[in-house]
């Protein structure tokens, strides 16, 4: 069990005097905007409008701090929106270490209708890359600490490679760097190929790495144990149903209490937070997993995506049922 001090019984803190990194390729500023009810062709009185950064390996990072750990957070970003965005994390306490590029960081739209309750997004395309723009993430990707943990997760703007997750795990083997890896897609197979530390994706994309739909935790559990010959842990996020985690040694279905959810955005990201900070403090990876879920079911209480609140997980913590499957 994970204890608030961070530290479970009997173990030791693996991750002191490492780091645990977060890369986000294709970050984004968000833009909320609120409107009574929009309007086409007239002038709209914006009631609120609020700001953010986005990107899946930030909301890893805001977890992270959240709970007490520490992270760096790595990716492009380029233009007054680049600046915006690392303006905002630092604001936030997230430490960056980001790779400025010519192109603008793209934007990203919300127009809230409040009478209505209803949404919509804006998405602006993403800025593309140059090969000089990788040649140097990939070296402060080789700058990295032996043993720390690398996260990789999210889509790839224009000018990568399908394989280039896969050219950031390889090396790191020779390093002792664990590589957590949570994509979609030709980018995913290529990366799960490369044979990183865990792999973490929900049931819809684990169901598109294999041509299959997969329904239920069965199903999950007899096609995940065929990935244990290339990475170390599967960990397949189900939504409010929970997670099934398996190693060469372990299989578990993780379920969590119901609760009210206000948005289910991004809990998949605060999942792999919770698993990531789990195994950093020594625990088992039946803690590091409920700890996980927790996470995940703790975000979706809240608005704001992918953020979590302590006391929330360690409530919740208490609720989460594990089996051995």
């Amino acid at each position: 069990m994970l204890y608030k001090n961070g530290k479970p019984e009997g173990s030791t803190n693996r991750l002191e005097g490492a780091m645990i990194y977060t890369l986000t390729l294709n970050p984004s500023l968000k833009k909320s905007v609120h409107v009574e009810e929009f309007v086409y062709d007239d002038v709209n009185t914006i009631l609120e409008e609020k700001r953010s950064a986005e990107g899946k390996g930030i909301d890893v990072s805001r977890v992270i701090k959240e709970l007490g750990g520490s992270s760096v957070a790595l990716g492009f970003v380029g233009g007054y929106n680049g600046l915006e965005v690392e303006g905002r994390l630092a604001g936030e306490g997230i430490v960056c270490d980001f790779t400025r590029v010519n192109g603008e960081t793209r934007t990203n739209v919300s127009i809230h209708q409040q009478g209505k309750k209803m949404q919509t997004l804006l998405s602006a395309p993403a800025a593309g890359v140059t090969g000089f723009d990788v040649a140097l993430l990939f070296g402060r990707i080789k700058q990295i600490p032996r043993g720390s943990y690398l996260v990789l997760t999210g889509s790839m703007p224009p000018g990568l490679d399908d394989n280039f997750y896969a050219q950031l795990i390889t090396p790191s083997k020779g390093t002792e760097v664990k590589v957590f890896l949570d994509a979609d897609g030709a980018e995913f197979k290529c990366g799960v190929g490369a044979g990183p530390f865990l792999i973490k994706p929900n049931i819809h994309v684990f169901g598109r790495l294999l041509d299959n739909n997969l329904k239920d935790e069965d199903e999950v559990l007899e096609h995940a144990t065929a990935y244990l010959e290339l990475v170390e842990y599967v960990v397949v996020s189900m939504g409010m149903r929970g997670a099934v985690g398996v190693s060469r040694k372990e299989k578990y279905i993780v379920s969590p209490p119901k609760v009210n959810v206000k948005s289910p955005i991004g809990a998949g990201d605060a999942l792999l937070a919770g698993v990531i900070l789990g195994f950093g403090k020594g625990a088992s990876f039946r803690d590091a997993l409920s700890f996980g879920v927790a996470c995940g079911t703790a975000s979706c209480l809240n608005t704001a995506q992918g953020l979590c609140v302590t006391e929330d997980v360690y409530t919740i913590l208490e609720q989460v049922s594990i089996k051995d499957a």
